[in-house]
């Protein structure tokens, strides 16, 4: 008598809702990014306002260690050639980062969820996705003074600092303060530029094992 069928892989990247060519493209673009693959793989979820670090500590991390870094903005561009960040545009690119994320994580990937994340709400399918694929998330939530917001976002205007595929400003940074909520579960919490590498040694040892590994590839 036969076994059951072994699960179909390719459910996993269902595009539901999404343009046709979508994930084609965005797969395409992330190909000659692909970390080393991993019978354990794990998703890291950054949350918090623009300005306040994550973007640097999820290029840091992909630097580390074998983790794909999948940006929200990046993403956003990649699909958009003149982003006009309505909310149908929103779910387009967060859909594609969901379904990304839940393929990846199950063809044996490491991701980091480089977006603001700002309440449970939209955390919530990244439970999901996480539970989907059998991982246990890391969380690490940003803060930072608005002074060294205002500072950072400055310099991103003015060309002094990588923008990170980011166009957002100080105007974004207050519309979208009033949603940001604490993490209601165990998390990491950076909310100084100090708390910034013992936050990534606290990562690389959660999710790699003790010590640091050789750098993954050149930093961007």
């Amino acid at each position: 008598m036969p076994g059951p069928k072994p699960p179909d892989r390719r459910r996993f990247w269902t595009a539901g809702g999404l343009r046709p060519a979508d994930l084609t493209l965005l797969r395409s673009a992330l190909s000659d990014e692909l970390p080393t693959q991993t019978p354990e793989p794990s998703l890291v979820i950054l949350c918090g306002l623009p300005g306040t670090g994550k973007s640097h500590f999820a290029r840091q991390l992909a630097h580390r260690a074998p983790f794909l870094w999948l940006n929200s903005d990046r993403i956003r561009k990649a699909l958009v050639a003149q982003p006009s960040y309505s909310r149908r545009e929103h779910r387009r690119v967060f859909a594609a980062m969901h379904v990304l994320t839940r393929g990846y994580l199950c063809d044996g990937y490491s991701v980091v969820f480089d977006a603001t994340n700002l309440n449970e709400k939209v955390r919530a399918p990244l439970y999901a996705i996480a539970a989907d694929a059998g991982v246990d998330p890391l969380i690490i939530r940003f803060t930072a003074s608005p002074a060294l917001v205002r500072q950072r976002l400055a310099d991103r205007a003015s060309g002094a600092a990588d923008a990170a595929q980011s166009d957002a400003g100080w105007e974004v940074y207050s519309r979208m303060a009033v949603a940001d909520q604490p993490v209601p579960h165990p998390h990491i919490l950076v909310q100084t530029p100090e708390d910034m590498e013992p936050a990534l040694h606290e990562t690389l040892r959660r999710t790699i094992g003790p010590g640091q590994p050789e750098p993954h590839r050149a930093a961007p």
